[in-house]
């Protein structure tokens, strides 16, 4: 009976001892992923945020830096910006993507490269480019200023593209086709449309049920040497969440100008 009487103090050591085992195996797997050596992938996935449909998303988006100083005017004028350049390996799960790489850290960009990367990523504001460089860049095999070179190099032609689209067709505000926006940029630039994923996200607000999915972000998929190549080709969808094959374009940031 004495013996039973220790039982819960047995039962929490054994616990205490299993959750430690099992905290020391995942930092031993997140050491041993983050020292991934780096260049070692197929292609890059681009991904370009609908920024006012990432403020929407929640309100722990809208607090960041990057929404509060949004306006409707400066997403009117540039309606895509950057949100990163990922090194990907063909028809493998997300999870086992290259990540964390043992490359070098980001360490200063030159102040010409930060200005114009904080202009065509806004969430520098919050400390975006430190995590998409940890994350992401450290994989590329680049460095970090001919990674931030490259990422502001397909923003501007995206711009002149996928953005004219968005700012000329008159499709801010409204539901839009996929198809149709696929269609219309292809008009301009075959290849690029091949090459574009468009993924869709649903807000929730207070806990309630979903409302209409908001298009967040327009992903091209790129060689290593940032050409356009086919989605399809690499084992993706040209539609990535959104029902129907439609998603709403908002046309501004709600309740400003």
């Amino acid at each position: 009976m004495a013996f039973l009487g220790h039982r819960p103090t047995l039962l929490w050591l054994a616990m205490a001892t299993f959750c430690l085992a099992s905290w020391v195996a995942t930092a031993q797997q997140d050491t041993v992923r983050e020292q991934e050596p780096p260049g070692k992938f197929d292609f890059y996935l681009m991904s370009f945020t609908i920024a006012p449909s990432f403020c929407a998303l929640s309100a722990r988006y809208a607090d960041k830096q990057e929404c509060r100083a949004a306006t409707d005017a400066g997403y009117r004028a540039m309606p895509l910006t950057v949100h990163g350049l990922w090194p990907n390996r063909e028809r493998v799960s997300v999870n086992l993507q290259p990540q964390y790489c043992a490359g070098p850290p980001l360490g200063r960009l030159s102040p010409a490269l930060r200005e114009k990367l904080a202009h065509w990523m806004p969430g520098v504001a919050d400390g975006l480019d430190r995590y998409e460089w940890r994350r992401h860049g450290a994989c590329s095999g680049l460095t970090p200023e001919a990674y931030f070179s490259a990422a502001i190099r397909l923003a501007e032609q995206a711009d002149g593209t996928i953005g004219v689209v968005l700012r000329d067709s008159g499709v801010l505000g409204h539901e839009v086709k996929v198809d149709d926006l696929l269609a219309a940029v292809a008009a301009k630039n075959p290849s690029l449309a091949a090459a574009m994923i468009v993924s869709c996200r649903f807000p929730r607000e207070d806990g309630s049920s979903p409302s209409r999915a908001y298009i967040q972000e327009i992903r091209l998929v790129l060689s290593k040497d940032f050409t356009p190549e086919s989605a399809e080709h690499v084992g993706f969808g040209q539609n990535s969440g959104c029902p129907g094959k439609t998603g709403f374009l908002p046309g501004g940031f709600a309740g400003r100008t």
